[in-house]
């Protein structure tokens, strides 16, 4: 009878010590997953810290750029403007309409904004802004800030002070603008023998999703 005692004693004995040696197991698994987890957070904070200060880096970077084409002392913005067309036909001050596009640039943000010119329809094809100027230049560059949807300008031209245009950049938008963020389309070329003031953007509307939105656009020549 002793013997049975014994051996039920050992028996709990090596139940109990099993038990404990898998509480033991599970803790310290337990404390391997909260550590991977910590190193896991940590891993993530630094790359969510990294791409803030890339972000901030990039707004300090184009509040600069915006700047330095708002100080230029060559260039001029529209004073008057026309278009193919205008969203709902709006013409004035109204939203949308050409008459948006005069002026310095004011529109804060990327995206849909009634202080940008936009065409009756978002993809109905062929359209075109038509933009004058205080002064005649011999014009060197001309700078279009593209609000919403950038890409789609496929030619610009200059039109001098007889009424001829000249062409000085047609073809295909191949730039790779960044998302969700306000663009400009840039065309330089070699100083022009002729004057100008006159500026005629066309856009190829379907060949891009949305609405295609300007707020402004710079002449820069002397």
């Amino acid at each position: 009878m002793k013997n049975y005692i014994y051996l039920f004693i050992l028996i709990a004995f090596l139940f109990t010590a099993c038990g404990k040696k898998e509480e033991a197991k599970k803790d310290d698994r337990g404390a391997q997953e909260k550590k991977e987890m910590t190193v896991q957070q940590k891993k993530d904070d630094s790359l969510k810290a990294a791409s803030e200060q890339i972000d901030r880096e990039k707004k300090v970077k184009a509040a600069l750029e915006e700047q330095k084409i708002l100080n230029d002392s060559l260039g001029q913005w529209v004073t008057g403007a026309e278009a193919s067309s205008t969203y709902q036909d709006h013409k004035g001050t109204e939203g949308w309409s050409a008459e948006q596009m005069i002026g310095k640039p004011d529109v804060e943000t990327y995206g849909d904004n009634q202080k940008a010119w936009t065409s009756k329809e978002s993809q109905m094809g062929l359209e075109w802004v038509k933009l004058t100027y205080e002064k005649a230049v011999n014009a060197s560059e001309i700078k279009i800030r593209q609000t919403y949807n950038p890409g789609t300008i496929i030619q610009v031209e200059l039109i001098d002070e007889r009424g001829k245009s000249h062409t000085v950049w047609e073809g295909i938008d191949k730039a790779k603008y960044e998302q969700n963020t306000i663009q400009y389309f840039n065309v330089k070329f070699d100083k022009t023998d002729y004057k100008t003031k006159t500026v005629k953007i066309t856009l190829a509307t379907n060949t891009l999703p949305g609405w295609k939105e300007i707020d402004a656009v710079q002449l820069i020549g002397n």
